[in-house]
């Protein structure tokens, strides 16, 4: 029995408080993903103590627990598509992902939106995959009168990477948020505070402490290309949110 059959099972069991959690998580269950306890029973409408009962009722001691199991079960998840309908299943995997989006880190966001606007030498980096994202926030803050600098192959990157100052921007994009090849061409440990690395892996392994992490990791996994659409939707956001704090001047 897996974990959704499992939270199927114990749908009785649950109390009007915990069916809230019940029903939020049977219709988004990747939302698992990215939220904290905090941010699931702020969806869900409810205490941080009826979420806390809602992974009891379930035999876990608490939601860190529940959660992990959840990740596992998603990850695992290979469902048969009918061909027929492989067009509309992809398309609600996607609609998902992005109804995720509010679960990103807004004060964090909004930090970074506030440093783009007051900083003047901005660097972008973003190989191979994560390229293409990058590139388009390039383009978005030129188009904006924003000049930043690019890189978008490792021997560049690592290059930019050495004259950059403390006060710069560096953005960093890193879909899997790995460290191994970056730590051979510039070292991200030690990232100053105006440092940002924006990935899709809830668990990166390249750790910075302004890191955006995105929805979607899930159905990356699943997906025979790596998911730049989604950065890529996120990046047209940022830069939207971004020209409107121009507006306000």
């Amino acid at each position: 029995m897996n974990l959704m059959e499992t939270i199927h099972l114990h749908k009785n069991d649950f109390s009007k408080t915990e069916h809230k959690v019940y029903d939020y998580i049977v219709q988004n269950p990747t939302a698992i993903e990215t939220a904290t306890i905090t941010k699931i029973a702020e969806l869900c409408q409810v205490s941080t103590s009826g979420i806390l009962r809602f992974c009891q009722v379930l035999g876990y001691k608490g939601y860190k627990d529940f959660r992990f199991d959840m990740l596992h079960y998603l990850h695992q998840e290979h469902v048969e598509v009918n061909p027929e309908n492989l067009f509309d299943e992809l398309t609600s995997k996607y609609l998902s992902v992005i109804r995720q989006f509010n679960n990103i880190d807004q004060n964090k966001l909004n930090q970074l939106i506030k440093q783009i606007k007051n900083t003047k030498n901005i660097y972008i980096i973003g190989v191979h995959y994560s390229s293409l994202p990058a590139k388009h926030l390039v383009l978005g803050l030129q188009d904006l009168g924003i000049n930043t600098y690019f890189a978008y192959d490792y021997m560049q990157a690592s290059h930019l990477y050495n004259t950059i100052h403390e006060d710069d921007l560096l953005i960093y994009f890193s879909i899997e948020g790995n460290q191994n090849n970056v730590s051979r061409f510039f070292d991200l440990t030690n990232a100053s505070k105006n440092t940002y690395m924006i990935t899709l892996n809830p668990k990166p392994k390249l750790l910075i402490e302004n890191t955006l992490i995105l929805p979607g990791y899930t159905l990356s996994k699943q997906s025979i290309v790596d998911l730049q659409s989604i950065v890529v939707i996120f990046v047209e956001l940022l830069l939207n949110m971004f020209h409107n704090t121009l507006k306000e001047d």
